[in-house]
This record gives structure tokens, C-alpha cells and sequence, in this order.
């Protein structure tokens, strides 16, 4: 959640959020000694689930005066943006009913007028909103169910297709890519759980370019393999099926939970028909949007591949530099916030690398490549990681590095030199055992860490009683890590993994 306005010097906003499961949560947060008629906008730790109540308070410490008073009655406006609810501009008078109503919209020519003695703290709102804390809630119910499932079905731990599915490697692609894929995918899932709940962390962007670039690359990779496919229209039927067998069953599991039961039902039919994606979902009208462009993609780069070898490559990668200074203020898609602009250079660079990994670098290598390459691929990690955490880079550095596109550059270079050097004991790292297990259930996992994070920060409160608990801690962070990958085992298995298959290795289909 952000605040935006026009605050007085001094000005403290208190913000106390209870989750869904009974924790109670408090930020103070110093809005600084700016002029007053200096807009500033703070932002509150992200939440990734709706609040059960929430109350701002707006302080002023004893002895700050104001000048001219009856002049400035009205200059400390402020924005409030509620989470997953739309950008909102609310005045004290419209206040009751827009926190009461479903819709979270208000005037454009309200506001909040911050009135009172100096040193007194003026409540603006606190209410409760029962419908977002029975639809969080009903999640643990669902997992129950699953678990009921896993006893009645009399499975053994290690046959759940979680499981197994970490040792199908050799019968779609081979052992060492398919550990390798799924070892990057698990690291951009870590990072996007980490950057929401370990404190300090903000590698979001890095996880969400990864898994972008990662998607455009194996998607591509069939069709890279045997150019011809793209041209049979019952190719493209069996690739826009699979696609939608992927990814709906899980998407529209969440969506009905977490808005039909509290009866939003707008907001389910706008998630459903991809107008919007709600909250950290945002990624998915994007994902899906390539889905459809990607055929019309292929058709292109199919036939350049049949010219030379290179084009495809160079073609892609001129057309993502294009896309990215021209289209960056293009923001076609609403997440219930704010309006985001359509990545398509990422998953187009995710398509380059396909070309340039299959088509171009599938060769003996030189010895000096052998014994450079995977040092450099641990730089580029170590570099993407910690210069989007705690660790401060150089100022020349987090220039480069800071933009998406550049995190997207740098994705598609982990991608490439982790498949290349797969085989080496660079497997030990990227692929060890955690990513694996995490890339494999990633998008259950992806959906549901920020109910993990809500259920690790209710377990310290309300459980174990710990008064000092953070909902940015590492102790949150491994909770929250321990409780999502056991959900994401279970809706994995019960609920992604019925709805599609694989293929065997000579269809040169990978997962995706």
C-alpha cells in the first residue's frame, strides 16, 4: 500500500493492518520535514493479500505549527491506495461508504483534508472488511481437502507428481537441461518470494524477467528444433490447447477463491477474461498475451531461419530494443492498481535465445569457453541477485542494471550459459536440489506465496506468541517458503498436474 499527498513538517502516519488470520500489524512511517506543498509518496511493506481491517492515523508531534492555517485547510491531500484495489482518491465525507462497499473507487475531486490541533492524531478510517478476510481464509480449508485427498488416495509422498516429475528429464528433453531450466525457474520464484517478505530484498523484478525470458525460450524451442511445425495448423491447435490446459485450471482455482467467495464477482470476470490481474496476477494477461502472438512470431522467424541462421536472432533482438524505446509508456494492462505496460521484449528475447541456444551454439566448444563460461554465468548471478538486494551496488552499475530491460538482457545470458555449461559443476548450484523442486510446482508456488506469507506471520503472532514478528523477517521468509511449497506441492499434484502431459523425448516438446 502507497500514500501520496502533501503532508505537514513532521507529519507521522501510523498504518495498522489486520490479515486474515488475526495478526495485527503496525508501521509508523516519517513523512520527513519537507515543505509542505511538496508532494511526497511513502509506501507501506507489501501486502500480498487483502486486509481484514485497516486504520491509518495521522500524527503531528506537539509544538510543530503551520503557517497561515486558514489558507492551507485544504492543501494535505492524499492518495490512498488500497491493495489489489485501484488507485483511490476519498474524502472524509465519502470515507464510510467507500470503505464499506465493494468497489474501493472514489471521486477524482475528493479527498482527505488533514484537519486538527497540532500534536492530536486524526483517525481517518478503521473498518472492517469481511469479505477479503473469509476468502483468504477459506484457503487452509482448500489445502485441507487436498491433504484428505492425499490419504484417501493412499499415495506414498514421493508419488505425488511433484515428485516425480523432478526425474522426467530424460523423456522430454535430456536430464541435465530440463534440471537446469527448472533450477532457473526455481531461483526466480525464491526471488519473488524473498522480495516480499525478507527485509531489504527487492529482486521482484529480477525473478519476474526470468520467468518471463524463461517462458519465450521454451516455448519456442519445438519450433526452433523442426521449423517446419509452425506452418501445420493442428501443430498450433495442439500448442494453444496445451497452453491453456497449463496455466486456467490453477489461475481460475485462485481467482474464484480468493474474489468469487467474497463476492466480487466483477473482479472474477475481468481476471477471468484477462481485462485485468489483480495484485501480484499482474503478470498474467502479459504471459497470456504472448501465448496468442507467439504462432505469428514464429511464422516470421521460421522463415528467416530458412534465409540464414542468424537473422532470427539479430531480427528479435533489433525488434526488443525497438519495442523498448517506442512502447514503454504504452501500458495497455490494469492489475486492480495501476495501469502496466506490455513486456513483449522479454518473452521476444526469450525467443532469440531459443535460436541462438538450438540453432547456433549446439557445438563442441572451445577449452577457453569450457573453463570461462561458468564463472562468468555465477557473475551474472551473483550480480542480478545481490545489486537487487541488500548489497549496494556501484552507482555506474545499478544504472545499467536497475532497468527491467536490462534485467531481461541479463536473464536471457543466465538462461543461454547455464544450458551450455549444464553438464559442469555449475549443475551443483543453479540446479541443486531446492531450485529443482521449486522450479517444477513454480506457478502454484508464484500464486500462492503471499498466502504463505500471511500463514507465516499468523503462525508467529498467534501460535508461538512472538510479539517482535515481522512480516519482512527472515524467520517470516523460511515460514513462508515451508508453508507455500507444501501448498504448491498439493494444488500441483491435485489440481496443474491432471490437466496436462508430456511428451516423449522424439516430440522435442519441453515444459513450460
Amino acid at each position: 500500500m502507497s500514500i501520496e499527498g502533501k503532508f505537514p513538517p513532521g507529519a507521522v502516519l501510523q498504518v495498522q493492518v489486520k490479515n486474515a488470520f488475526g495478526g495485527m500489524r503496525t508501521e509508523t512511517i516519517a513523512l520527513g520535514d519537507q515543505a509542505i506543498n511538496v508532494k511526497k509518496r511513502v509506501g507501506t511493506t507489501r501486502m500480498n493479500a487483502p486486509a481484514a481491517s485497516l486504520a491509518l492515523v495521522f500524527s503531528l508531534p506537539k509544538g510543530v505549527t503551520l503557517p497561515n492555517p486558514q489558507r492551507v485547510v485544504n492543501i494535505y491531500n492524499v492518495q490512498i491506495e488500497q491493495p489489489f484495489a485501484g488507485l483511490t482518491v476519498v474524502s472524509k465525507r465519502t470515507l464510510p461508504k467507500f470503505f464499506a462497499s465493494q468497489q474501493f473507487f472514489g471521486k477524482n475531486d475528493d479527498f482527505i483534508s488533514l484537519k486538527g490541533e497540532m500534536g492530536s492524531a486524526i483517525l481517518v478510517s478503521q473498518t472492517e472488511l469481511p469479505s477479503a478476510s473469509i476468502a483468504w481464509a477459506i484457503w487452509p480449508a482448500v489445502f485441507i481437502c487436498l491433504l484428505f485427498a492425499l490419504v484417501v488416495r493412499n499415495h506414498r509422498l514421493r508419488d505425488l507428481p511433484a515428485f516425480k516429475d523432478l526425474l522426467l528429464g530424460p523423456k522430454i528433453s535430456s536430464r541435465t537441461e530440463f534440471d537446469a531450466v527448472n533450477g532457473l525457474r526455481g531461483l526466480a520464484a525464491l526471488l519473488v518470494l524473498f522480495s516480499h517478505a525478507a527485509p531489504g530484498f527487492e529482486a521482484v523484478n529480477m525473478g519476474i524477467a526470468l520467468l518471463f525470458v524463461i517462458s519465450g525460450f521454451l516455448l519456442s524451442k519445438p519450433f526452433v528444433l523442426d521449423s517446419q511445425r509452425i506452418f501445420r495448423w493442428d501443430t498450433i491447435e495442439r500448442y494453444l490447447v496445451k497452453r491453456i490446459k497449463r496455466i486456467l485450471p490453477m489461475y481460475y482455482t485462485f481467482i474464484f477463491i480468493t474474489y468469487g467467495l467474497a463476492y466480487e464477482f466483477d473482479t472474477v470476470v475481468r481476471n477471468v477474461l484477462f481485462i485485468e490481474a489483480s495484485g501480484h496476477l499482474w503478470p498474467m494477461t502479459q504471459i497470456f498475451t504472448f501465448y496468442m502472438c507467439l504462432p505469428l512470431v514464429l511464422l516470421v522467424t521460421s522463415w528467416l531461419w530458412r534465409q540464414h541462421r542468424w537473422l532470427p536472432v539479430i531480427v528479435l533482438s533489433v525488434l526488443a530494443v525497438i519495442w523498448h524505446q517506442l512502447f514503454s509508456d504504452w501500458k495497455p494492462y490494469y492489475n486492480g492498481r495501476f495501469f502496466k505496460e506490455f513486456y513483449l521484449y522479454a518473452f521476444v528475447f526469450g525467443v532469440a535465445g531459443a535460436y541462438l541456444h538450438y540453432g547456433l551454439l549446439r557445438r563442441p566448444k572451445p577449452a577457453w569457453v569450457g573453463a570461462f563460461g561458468p564463472w562468468l554465468l555465477i557473475a551474472l548471478t551473483f550480480m542480478s541477485i545481490a545489486w537487487s538486494a541488500p548489497v549496494q551496488p556501484p552507482v555506474w552499475a545499478h544504472v545499467l542494471i536497475k532497468p527491467f530491460f536490462a534485467k531481461c538482457v541479463v536473464s536471457l545470458a543466465m538462461i543461454v550459459l547455464c544450458l551450455q555449461f549444464a553438464d559442469t559443476w555449475i549443475k551443483y548450484l543453479l540446479a541443486n536440489p531446492v531450485f529443482r523442486s521449486v522450479g517444477v510446482i513454480g506457478f502454484s508456488f508464484y500464486l500462492l506465496h503471499g498466502i504463505g506469507i500471511d500463514m507465516a506471520y499468523a503462525l508467529q503472532t498467534q501460535i508461538l506468541g512472538l510479539s517482535g514478528a515481522s512480516e519482512r523477517s527472515w524467520m517470516t521468509t523460511a515460514l513462508a517458503f515451508a508453508t507455500t511449497y507444501l501448498m504448491a506441492v498439493l494444488t500441483y499434484s491435485y489440481i496443474e498436474r491432471p490437466f496436462f502431459g508430456y511428451r516423449e523425448r522424439q516430440s522435442n516438446v519441453g515444459k513450460a
